[in-house]
């Protein structure tokens, strides 16, 4: 590989960026054009999947805007739930300089005598926070008068990074839970709960991941009490804790309620890296029949699971090995289980493109599982991604990409990554496999029988007008990951590629 060093930030292990972050020798901070969302939107994204429930943010009504839109009313409608609302105080500049408490306290009353929620959240935002209203009191005091259990939530934005309104929300809703008792844990010893949800209610018509690990779980004979917190209600939070073992979802997200409740309540947590592929699938189950007493159980599972892939993937196998990875890392806990799945399941050699050193310290949790596992995955980050603009799919990076690798070969290298990249290279698009599950033995297979497509036709020539819409001539590629993910299916190619034009323009006006 022909190696460029004035384009190349960092060449080197997981291990060794690892250690130069903590020494201080490589800058972590995220420069303003590459922010997260705030600690508000992050909590209030784990608090929308929890049913019949309402978000009482108390602050301006913009607040409340992005929320509703963004996570309650689609995780209702994934759930065929009736919307259950996002209400805000809705204080304004009087309220800032006088306090908003009588709002508070009026706007609760309101919300529990119209929504008739089991629970009411509220959420400080950053007007609220600097003010200082007193809202804990406020909670304690008018909760004796209401139906509704109230739990106030401080997760003002300027108070923390987006991880950490994950993990507020996780460890207060622990105080939900009931105490287990020896007649509740009898009664759940062969149940377990999912946690580390934060995408609410699952699509009713799709085969989604946690719906891939909920069936291997009960392919075992075990039960599944809750996904906390994606569509669990009151009732099931409070259970959770009698339940025999807590599977995280996401090792990072999943382990701040995990370890919470194992020290309020002993119960133990099943904390593995994400299930993509066979190898860290039977470490997750393996890891839960551990607690629930099903070894055996779990054993005759994967073997009937493997039966029923094991041709194809075989096959799907030999075409892989010895070939290179090359992978998106601006997810930093995927590229880190993708990595571990193209190692350990199909022997690829993985590179993982662009991990911001950020993620060295937003992730450590997984990063410490993956290099106590004995994976320690190359990364290479190029000046580009350090650079001000957005830098998923920016055309230095990609110029310095293909510096990298002195050109590309496609039968030895596969991008994962997103498909608006690199046309030529055979390319694989997670997050465009809309028939999923990508978790587990099914996951396994649909990744390989992807690959291999993707080397099938990584040939095909493109036309010039299809070359001429994605690539315009003197500018970087216009990435639909500026949208949300439903955004950037729903509008048409031309709002997306539209060159020297606003985003969201079509090009044909």
């Amino acid at each position: 590989m022909a190696i460029t060093k004035e384009s190349i930030e960092f060449h080197g292990t997981l291990s060794e960026l690892y250690k130069l972050a903590k020494e201080g020798k490589i800058k972590t901070n995220l420069q303003g054009s590459h922010t997260r969302p705030c600690k508000f939107w992050t909590a209030t994204k784990v608090l929308s999947g929890i049913k019949n429930a309402v978000i009482l943010t108390h602050g301006p009504s913009g607040c409340a805007y992005g929320v509703k839109q963004a996570y309650k009313l689609t995780n209702c409608r994934n759930s065929g739930a009736a919307y259950e609302p996002v209400v805000s105080t809705n204080i304004g500049e009087k309220n800032v300089i006088y306090g908003g408490e009588k709002e508070l306290v009026g706007a609760l009353k309101e919300v529990d005598e119209k929504y008739k929620p089991d629970v009411i959240f509220a959420a400080t935002s950053c007007a609220t926070g600097i003010i200082g209203d007193n809202v804990d009191e406020i909670m304690e005091k008018m909760e004796p008068e209401l139906n509704a259990k109230l739990m106030s939530i401080h997760c003002e934005g300027f108070s923390g990074e987006y991880r950490s309104g994950f993990d507020l929300v996780f460890k207060q809703i622990v105080k939900l839970m009931d105490k287990p008792t020896i007649e509740s844990r009898t009664e759940m010893e062969n149940t377990v709960n999912i946690v580390g949800g934060k995408m609410g209610a699952e699509r009713t018509e799709v085969d989604t991941d946690v719906k891939e690990l909920i069936r291997l779980i009960k392919g075992m004979g075990a039960k599944v009490n809750s996904v906390i917190a994606g569509d669990c209600t009151l009732d099931e939070l409070k259970k959770a804790p009698s339940a025999a073992v807590n599977c995280a979802l996401c090792l990072d997200i999943g382990y701040a309620i995990g370890k919470s409740m194992e020290e309020e309540f002993g119960t133990p947590i099943n904390s593995t890296i994400l299930p993509y592929g066979i190898a860290a699938t039977e470490r997750w189950i393996m890891g839960a029949a551990k607690y629930l007493n099903m070894e055996e159980e779990a054993e005759a599972l994967m073997k009937r699971e493997y039966a029923a892939i094991k041709d194809e993937f075989e096959e799907s196998k030999k075409f892989l090995e010895g070939k290179i990875a090359i992978i998106e890392g601006h997810d930093a806990v995927k590229c880190l289980s993708i990595a571990h799945m193209l190692k350990s399941d199909f022997g690829m050699r993985p590179i993982i493109f662009n991990f911001h050193p950020w993620s060295t310290e937003a992730r450590q949790t997984s990063i410490d599982y993956l290099l106590e596992t004995g994976l320690d995955p190359e990364i290479l980050i190029t000046k580009g991604t350090l650079a001000f603009g957005k830098y998923e799919s920016m055309k230095q990076t990609e110029d310095e990409l293909l510096a990298f690798l002195g050109g590309i070969d496609s039968k030895s290298v596969v991008y994962f990554g997103s498909s608006l990249s690199f046309p030529n290279i055979p390319l694989v698009d997670l997050n465009a496999i809309l028939n999923r599950p990508r978790f587990g033995y099914r996951g396994a297979l649909k990744v390989a029988k992807c690959i291999n497509t993707a080397l099938s036709y990584s040939s095909r020539p493109r036309s010039s007008l299809f070359k001429k819409i994605v690539f315009p001539e003197d500018s970087g590629l216009a990435s639909a990951q500026a949208l949300t993910p439903k955004l950037s299916r729903d509008l048409p190619d031309c709002t997306v590629y539209a060159h020297r034009r606003r985003r969201g323009q079509c090009m044909m006006n």
